[in-house]
């Protein structure tokens, strides 16, 4: 029996033992009914709620004025794919295609009607060209299309509006040509891996032209009285806001007071990024500060991503390119960048070709298309424009490293 009491009595212990060591992770009832434990790893629920902080990195690229001339309409009827369409304009964007179809999201300046049917192929002063270019454009990877120009009411309201309809049947957003005000009001949001970005567009001239009274079309003329109200809006939907606005003055590589102000305007409203179009030759990138602290990326102009245009600056374009970084709830834009191009035709304006400057040669400069107006270019004159222009805080490294 002695043995039996002695037994039992070394198990009771032991089990006081066990319960002492694990008592910390067994829940209890507090007063209040709730259950709680009686000890907390606080670093341990510090790091899983950072682990839970989402990061999410895309990148973005810009295209300027996006322009149809005789000889590149022609360039593509000459390289259409038999038993396709009409017109095959990709060959034209060959050297940059893998760029704009690397990057997350990709925009172009499309500153040529596409009216269809009934409507013939004009240029200068008045533009209208194939749909085919269009598809093409999508095929190649371009996700956002900006109709907001000088010239989309060159063939009226109607032309607009065929324009429109067009490109409604592509799988793309446009933004800067609208039905009506209602539409004009319904900011589009293209959102890409779970970042929302707004864009708005705008222009500051059609031309003389105005939208006729018995349409309802609607062109998203640079008012400032709407600025605060649409950009406000948009801030409410996204992630970020985009504006592209065609401003300014052709040939002049400086912004001018107006483009400025408007810009600093923008920055004011909580705008992050400026995309600007219209002068057909390049203009600086800033880094512009808002009333509240903020930073707006402008980039003032793009020039020409292609245009058969007359002189050498027409040439010159660049490409805009950046990241858009959302790190829980806060959103950035970094590693801005201006891709500097150069758009190339042959002899008699066959061959037409969009080029990264940094592997253009000093032989295709010398032999540019552009003797057919009389003129000349180098690569020397090509690179000062950019030089000149942009700040190399905003050239890319392998543009840089090709002066060497």
């Amino acid at each position: 029996m002695r043995k039996i009491r002695l037994t039992l009595f070394a198990m009771l212990f032991c089990f006081l033992l066990v319960s002492c060591k694990y008592d910390r992770e067994v829940p209890f009832l507090d007063p209040q009914g709730e259950v709680s434990t009686l000890e907390t790893d606080v670093s341990q629920v510090a790091q899983k709620t950072e682990d839970k902080v989402e990061y999410t990195k895309i990148s973005f690229l810009g295209a300027g004025d996006n322009i149809v001339y005789f000889g590149t309409v022609r360039d593509a009827g000459s390289m259409a794919i038999p038993g396709g369409r009409k017109y095959n304009f990709k060959p034209i964007y060959s050297e940059v295609a893998e760029l704009i179809e690397n990057a997350d999201v990709s925009f172009i300046n499309q500153e040529t009607l596409m009216c269809g049917e009934g409507y013939s192929f004009t240029y200068y002063p008045a533009f209208n060209g194939p749909q085919d270019m269009g598809h093409d454009l999508v095929e190649l990877g371009f996700d956002i299309v900006g109709l907001a120009n000088n010239h989309m009411l060159d063939k009226g309201s109607v032309g607009l509006e065929k324009t429109i309809a067009f490109w409604d049947t592509l799988p793309v957003t446009t933004v800067g040509g609208y039905k009506n005000e209602e539409d004009y009001n319904n900011i589009r949001v293209y959102e890409k891996d779970g970042i929302k970005i707004a864009v708005l567009a705008y222009t500051e001239m059609t031309n003389g032209y105005v939208p006729s009274k018995n349409s309802d079309i609607y062109v998203p003329y640079l008012n400032e009285a709407d600025i605060e109200g649409q950009v406000k809006a948009a801030k409410e939907k996204a992630d970020i806001v985009m504006v592209s606005v065609h401003w300014g003055e052709e040939g002049y590589f400086k912004p001018w007071d107006r483009q400025r102000n408007c810009a600093q305007r923008f920055a004011d409203c909580g705008v992050d990024v400026v995309i600007g179009h219209h002068p057909h030759v390049i203009e600086p990138v800033e880094w512009i500060t808002g009333k509240n602290g903020n930073k707006m990326l402008c980039y003032y102009s793009l020039g020409n991503f292609m245009a058969e245009q007359a002189y050498s600056y027409n040439m010159v374009g660049g490409m805009a390119s950046f990241d858009i970084v959302k790190n829980g709830s806060k959103v950035s834009i970094q590693n801005a960048k201006f891709i500097p191009t150069v758009f190339d035709w042959g002899a008699g304006f066959y061959n037409n070709k969009v080029y990264l400057l940094e592997k253009y040669t000093a032989e295709q400069a010398k032999n540019h298309g552009i003797g057919a107006y009389g003129r000349y270019t180098s690569l020397a004159q090509l690179r000062g424009y950019v030089s000149s222009t942009i700040s190399d805080e905003f050239l890319t490294e392998s543009y840089l490293n090709s002066l060497n």
